[in-house]
């Protein structure tokens, strides 16, 4: 019974411990690694999340992992170096990724100096175009962009020159004539954009004119790695409002996506932070306001993370709720085992009070027979006997399975054979008076 009780308490003690593991293991925080490009606007949003989490001891960690353009990014992911990665729609989407946030939603504008004779994509045959890119350049390419907004028009590729600059040589190249037009990617009246519009208006004298792409949104049905963007008149500022008119171009999006292996549960957590910590990150970088919840349409072409879809239409699960059935299953499992136990420990103890009826049952034919013996070596035996059944039942083990009752009922049975014993010896000390016959005296 002792062993018993001490397994019970050790039993305890394993499933106290597996308890305290499973809850340290699932409230450890979860650090991941986050593929952003170098010197970028994403990066300092990242790192600025980052610190963030750490200070609010959240349960999500990020380790930026800084690569040199927004393919590598992709590429980080795709290969397992990162567990997030800033991607553009565009560029190289990763075929394991799905998507958590928008981080932006980035317009393609057109636009020419104002004595530019171009008014629309299809007069570009035949002139230069240059391509506005981040400094240091091939952080991203946007002559894809390009490419597909002439083919939609049916302007033959190799027709329209291409010129790589950043925003510092944007003015000598506009001066200078190199370039007919400028594309430049990015969120209409961030202020990238505004100087870029704004440079050529200087440098080109005049209001820009702006080249629409009206077909954006067929282009976006054909292929979802692009979209429908709307520039509002006015959206790149001045006295003149520039666009004097909205216009319709083409669009992608920049997002932070994970890769599909990542739990639900950590990426439903990671959405939360993100968009909780958005209004203090942009406080000191205002592009983070453009980090937007995707839709959550399941049949999407660039699906959704099912971890942040559960976030999103407000589905997630919760710890009993994602483990009801592992600890449904555990407490049949106990029961079961409780039940087993149990039976164990009652056949045990019912076992040992057959012990203690036997000797019980013993004593007294003991003592029947000590009444009976016809000479004192058989009391000896019997003395003997009822020693050892004396050691029997007083052995630790059957102790702790005995009653009050049945050692009571020991007690008296013990003291009745010593009592029949003792009697019995002192019947064979005292000498038999011989029987008495009269006899006849003869005088």
């Amino acid at each position: 019974m002792r062993r018993l009780i001490f397994g019970t308490i050790f039993g305890s003690l394993a499933a106290i411990a597996a308890v305290a593991a499973a809850i340290y293991y699932y409230e450890r925080p979860s650090v991941l690694r986050i593929a952003v490009p170098r010197d970028s606007g994403d990066q300092a949003i990242m790192a600025a999340a980052a610190r963030e989490f750490a200070e609010d001891l959240e349960g999500i960690r990020l380790k930026l992992v800084a690569v040199e353009s927004l393919a590598e990014s992709s590429r980080a992911l795709q290969e397992g170096h990162a567990d997030l990665a800033v991607v553009r729609s565009d560029l190289a989407m990763p075929p394991n990724g799905q998507t958590v946030l928008i981080m932006r939603r980035d317009a393609a504008v057109l636009f020419a100096p104002a004595e530019s004779s171009l008014r629309a994509i299809d007069d570009l045959r035949g002139h230069k175009v240059g391509i506005l890119q981040a400094v240091p350049p091939g952080k991203m390419d946007n002559q894809l962009l390009l490419d597909t907004a002439l083919a939609q028009y049916d302007v033959p590729l190799a027709s329209v020159g291409r010129v790589s600059l950043t925003l510092a040589e944007l003015t000598r190249a506009v001066e200078n004539k190199e370039i007919d037009a400028v594309l430049a990617v990015g969120v209409p009246g961030s202020k990238g954009l505004t100087e870029a519009v704004n440079t050529v208006a200087v440098a080109g004298h005049g209001q820009p004119v702006f080249l629409p792409i009206a077909e954006a949104k067929a282009i976006a049905q054909r292929s979802p790695a692009f979209e429908g963007v709307e520039v509002v008149r006015g959206a790149f500022g001045g006295a003149q409002p520039k666009p004097p008119e909205d216009f319709d171009t083409l669009g992608v999006s920049t997002r932070l996506v994970a890769r599909n292996s990542l739990g639900n549960e950590v990426v439903g957590t990671l959405t939360r932070l993100l968009l909780a910590a958005r209004p203090a990150i942009a406080t000191r970088i205002p592009i983070a306001n453009r980090i937007e919840a995707p839709a959550t349409d399941k049949g999407a072409a660039l699906p959704v993370h099912p971890g942040a879809r559960a976030f999103l239409d407000d589905e997630e699960e919760g710890f009993f709720d994602k483990y009801s059935d592992a600890f449904y299953i555990g407490a049949m499992c106990l029961s079961v085992l409780g039940t087993g136990v149990a039976a164990a420990a009652t056949r045990l103890t019912r076992h040992r009070f057959t012990d203690a009826d036997r000797i019980l049952r013993r004593l007294l034919e003991i003592t029947m027979a000590a009444r009976s013996a016809r000479h004192a070596g058989l009391l000896d035996g019997y003395e003997e006997e009822a020693d050892e059944l004396l050691a029997l039942a007083l052995a630790p083990d059957s102790v702790d399975a005995l009653g009050i009752n049945r050692i009571g009922a020991l007690s008296v049975a013990l003291n009745q054979v010593r009592h029949a014993i003792a009697e019995r010896r002192q019947s064979f000390a005292v000498p038999i008076r011989a029987q008495f016959s009269p006899r006849i005296v003869h005088e």
